[in-house]
């Protein structure tokens, strides 16, 4: 815990910075010059649980601006090697996470763990609220989801153009696989439902797979039915 009066400088635009700083209490200004530090301009005003300074000990560089209290504070501060840890220890727990969706995935199950935790570090994650279209039937296909939170419904036009429901799936179901194996159309719209909160879902383009696994055919020919599967689904 540290304590700041109006008008105290905190960090230094240019100097070394070993520290984060979390607002307990107070206001910070955030300054920044060009060419001299006489010119310096206010650019953002920080309040109670805003965090500054995280870049200098993200990547060991100089200070890119000059924070100066704008009223008493208190503030929390981390030092680079705290920081560090906890960065250390989240990303360890987000790999676990995601590794455990992964090996549980029908598609996936024949990879080796070192493949897993490659995917796992590979994949990102996006949201959608209630009603949004995460892919649209038609489209052409790219990525491949696994839902994380959540449930979408699976919607097929038929040939009238009726919308009709065919799939509802929930966490941990994975669609868009075929984009992993071909480049054919969406074949159905994926919808996050409605009444069932924020959708989450992780997701991973071919091109990013086939770069850190290879080809998705050859993995699949790991496992046979698996592989039997899929290229029947296709004719």
């Amino acid at each position: 815990m540290m304590n700041f009066e109006s008008g105290d400088i905190i960090i230094k635009q240019g100097d070394d910075g070993d520290n984060l700083y979390v607002i307990d209490e107070g206001n910070v200004e955030c300054l920044k010059y060009k060419d001299s530090p006489a010119d310096q301009r206010l650019i953002h005003t920080y309040g109670p649980g805003s965090a500054f300074g995280e870049l200098a000990v993200m990547y060991n560089a100089p200070r890119a601006a000059t924070c100066r209290a704008a009223t008493n504070c208190r503030l929390y501060a981390l030092n680079r090697k705290a920081f560090k840890m906890i960065l250390m220890k989240t990303t360890i727990e987000r790999r676990l996470q995601i590794k455990k969706f992964l090996q549980n995935v029908e598609i996936l199950k024949q990879l080796k763990e070192h493949e897993l935790f490659t995917m796992a570090d590979a994949m990102r994650e996006s949201s959608y609220e209630e009603g949004e279209v995460v892919c649209r039937q038609g489209d052409m296909g790219s990525s491949f989801y696994i839902i994380k939170q959540g449930t979408v419904t699976c919607v097929q036009a038929d040939a009238q153009g009726k919308q009709l429901e065919v799939a509802r799936l929930a966490a941990g179901d994975y669609f868009g696989e075929i984009a992993l194996l071909t480049s054919k159309p969406r074949q159905a719209s994926v919808i996050a439902a409605e009444r069932s909160g924020t959708l989450k879902v992780l997701y991973l383009d071919r091109r990013t797979f086939n770069r850190i696994l290879g080809s998705a055919e050859d993995v699949l020919r790991r496992d046979m039915a698996a592989y039997n599967k899929f290229r029947g689904a296709q004719i």
